[in-house]
């Protein structure tokens, strides 16, 4: 079974207007709803791939129980721990006639220590042999050593985790060892404390990390991906597409990856099934959709190269 964890899911809410007005009232011409979160779309993304995951994190008030209700109805399976905090929410309005748009973002919620209790009491019955996937970063009044100590209990239980976060978080993580990381290559030279540019430099880079993380996946747009596990270095690209939109293709790739590895296949064959669901994705406007036509017309032209 795969997991996903979504800290701090959102509530995303389009409004479109011809233009605003101030100080009347101004109609919506249209709305639109979503869920986002990184791990939220590792779940989509792994559905539409033929499998199954669970998406677990916090959730709590109005907007949480429509973020859940949404997700449930998309047949994405969920366990959140209820907070007493409110699910943040983006809300978007978009004026037509000027094509503008202007966010609006609600604060993260607070996190109780009971809370934060009752989630770990979840992360407990996580069954042995499964893969759980951290996306994203802890919410603000979480310390830096959440992932790390969220890494650490899972791998005793022996549950391969899969860490895809920023800064501090991803140090710390990274730093109790789980079974694969992924970030992009910003991310992976903030973990190194170097300027990365090259294929060769993540591969120098990423050595004294071998010796705590078994797979290292360094995400780079449109040149790819570099992977390196057990002695395997390689270098996967995609073809050339007409991208509409890249938002979500690091987490498009995260699920294509995970998926591959719940049902056996090797690490080589996870990162072509994982490129190709990045690449997919960058087809669809909306963040981290990709359809299975998509990905098979692009999987044959995924480039293999071992370095």
């Amino acid at each position: 079974m795969v997991y996903t964890v979504t800290l701090n899911p959102i509530l995303e809410r389009t409004l479109e207007v011809e233009e605003v007005i101030y100080d009347d009232v101004n109609r919506v011409v249209e709305e639109r709803k979503n869920t986002g979160g990184k791990g939220i779309d590792v779940s989509r993304v792994i559905k539409e791939l033929g499998g199954q995951s669970i998406a677990m994190g916090f959730a709590g008030g109005y907007n949480g129980l429509e973020l859940v209700g949404r997700l449930v109805n998309e047949g994405v399976v969920c366990d959140f721990t209820k907070i007493h905090g409110e699910s943040g929410a983006y809300i978007t309005i978009y004026q037509r006639k000027k094509k503008l748009q202007t966010l609006l973002n609600t604060p993260c919620p607070a996190i109780s220590q009971i809370e934060s209790d009752e989630f770990f009491r979840k992360i407990q019955e996580v069954p042995v042999n499964s893969y759980v996937v951290i996306s994203g970063n802890p919410l603000q009044n979480m310390n830096d050593n959440f992932y790390a100590q969220l890494v650490t209990t899972l791998k005793e239980k022996g549950v391969k985790v899969i860490l895809d976060a920023d800064g501090e978080a991803m140090k710390r993580g990274a730093g109790a060892g789980p079974y694969l990381i992924k970030p992009n290559i910003h991310e992976f030279g903030r973990l190194v404390e170097k300027n990365v540019s090259e294929v060769d430099e993540i591969v120098e880079y990423a050595k004294p990390l071998e010796e705590k993380i078994e797979c290292i996946v360094v995400s780079m747009g449109a040149r790819g991906v570099v992977g390196i596990a057990r002695g395997v270095h390689c270098h996967v690209t995609p073809p050339k597409v007409n991208v509409r939109s890249s938002i979500g293709a690091g987490d498009s790739l995260v699920a294509g990856i995970v998926f591959a590895l719940s049902q056996g296949s090797t690490f080589e064959d996870s990162l072509v099934l994982g490129v190709a669901c990045g690449t997919a994705s960058t087809l669809n406007p909306a963040s981290g959709h990709c359809t299975k036509e998509d990905l098979e017309s692009i999987k044959k032209d995924v480039h293999f190269e071992k370095i």
